[in-house]
């Protein structure tokens, strides 16, 4: 602490360098303290890494410009290019942007390749308050930051990791591995991190572009209480399409603060399994792709998770009914129904009332290879049940009667197990009939 402490200036004091320097050591820790304090943890990474990624056809590891902050609070601002000849034998290994530690009693100021926490280089100013001064060399100290492999020795050096080699080719080409999220306190510094947010809204848009069709398309048949989940689809779709839009045209958002946002998501969309929010792993700078990583292909599988239609809708093949009174309806994945109701929407010009009463006794429903003996010898079929009011799932309409199949019938079952066509017969009682069946849960 006392080497960070403010310096007394008094009049008729004897000035050193030293007094200087103290004072920008004082400013340093301040503002360092001071926004790790107002921010709650320690925060550091790039804002801005540029790779040359024609170097590593080479077998260089290049970076054309970078900024950001060292885990000691030290603040760099890169704008030489920093290159890194990368072993020929490397395999799984990260690369690190190092600088010196500040340390006690050691000099700081030095030239480039003395490898010291400053290079100094001379810079030719003017005096901005008085024209016709000639300029004047100062002195001028840049942060001296390079790359290291992982491995090396890091003693006396503050390190973040920039990037993760996978292997070196036999031509010396050297091969990044996609999937390393570099420490980043602005996710514009990782391409991965901006990649995946363009995918997102990509996800995002189009799930929601498939629930308003669905609603479109059932507002006719489908009850509001049916309804009710794809209308909080849109809801929470709408909310997060903004913010996604919004983000991608700011690169310089914080990384913590999209992250935090993306579990928020997730836990949203978890509502829709439903299941039980998780937590995710605590975001740490030197290892954001565990974090980031499995968070990205949760988002990715709630989106496009394929949900299934509570109200499905099957039209009858009447090509027989003129001449034999038969309706015919193959439904593929019917032996994957099992637990959904199935409900006939009846209407003829006989009425409501009648319809109900006579369509019961009037109808004979089973599989097609058993239709012609069941009506031949006045078998019994899958029964059918008059419903008083429509199911909750269906919108109630005018002159519709509302029949359902009991499927715990044997004929269901052996139906269900040959998985062929329903077939229904109709007697002539009935004399017309617009007839849907509906897949109900």
């Amino acid at each position: 602490m006392r080497r960070h402490r403010k310096v007394v200036w008094s009049e008729g004091m004897f000035i050193a360098p030293q007094h200087f320097q103290q004072q920008d050591r004082h400013y340093y820790h301040y503002i360092e303290r001071y926004i790790a304090a107002a921010r709650g943890n320690q925060i550091y990474g790039c804002s801005e890494l540029q790779i040359d990624r024609e170097r590593l056809k080479i077998g260089k590891f290049a970076i054309t410009s970078c900024k950001g902050i060292f885990p000691d609070g030290t603040y760099f601002e890169n704008d030489r290019e920093l290159i890194l000849e990368v072993p020929a034998a490397t395999l799984e290994t990260d690369i690190m942007l190092a600088v010196p530690l500040a340390i006690d009693g050691e000099v700081e100021y030095g030239e480039q390749a003395e490898n010291l926490r400053y290079f100094q280089e001379n810079l030719s100013l003017f005096d901005a308050s008085q024209a016709g001064n000639n300029a004047v060399d100062i002195p001028v100290a840049q942060v001296n930051a390079r790359l290291i492999m992982a491995g090396e020795d890091t003693t006396g050096l503050c390190t973040i990791p920039v990037a993760r080699v996978l292997e070196c080719h036999d031509s010396g080409a050297v091969v990044l591995d996609h999937s390393f999220i570099p420490a980043a306190i602005q996710y514009q510094a990782s391409a991965l991190l901006t990649e995946r947010m363009k995918e997102l809204q990509v996800l995002t848009e189009n799930r929601a572009r498939m629930v308003m069709q669905r609603i479109n398309n059932g507002m006719d048949r489908k009850s509001e209480q049916t309804l009710m989940r794809e209308y909080l689809w849109l809801q929470t779709l709408n909310r997060w399409i903004p913010w996604i839009h919004n983000t991608l045209e700011t690169p310089q958002t914080s990384t913590w603060e999209i992250y935090q946002q993306l579990n928020v998501m997730s836990a949203e969309l978890a509502s829709f399994e439903p299941a039980m929010a998780e937590p995710g792993p605590v975001l740490q700078s030197h290892n954001m792709k565990a974090a980031f990583n499995p968070l990205f292909s949760r988002l990715r599988e709630q989106l496009s998770l394929v949900q299934s239609d509570s109200v499905k809708e099957y039209d009858w093949d009447t090509g027989l009914f003129e001449k034999r009174r038969l309706l015919r309806l193959m439904i593929p994945e019917l032996h994957s129904m099992r637990d959904q109701r199935f409900v006939l929407c009846v209407q003829s010009s006989i009425g409501t009332a009648s319809l109900a009463q006579l369509f019961p006794s009037a109808c004979k429903l089973c599989g097609l290879s058993q239709i012609a003996d069941v009506v031949r010898n006045g078998l019994s079929a899958v029964p059918l049940t008059a419903l008083p009011v429509a199911p909750g799932e269906l919108k109630p309409q005018p002159d519709v009667c509302y029949i359902e199949i009991d499927t715990r019938n044997a004929y269901w079952a052996s139906m269900v197990e040959k998985r062929e066509p329903l077939a229904l017969h109709v007697d002539s009682r009935l004399p017309d009939l617009d007839l849907k069946l509906y897949a109900l849960g």
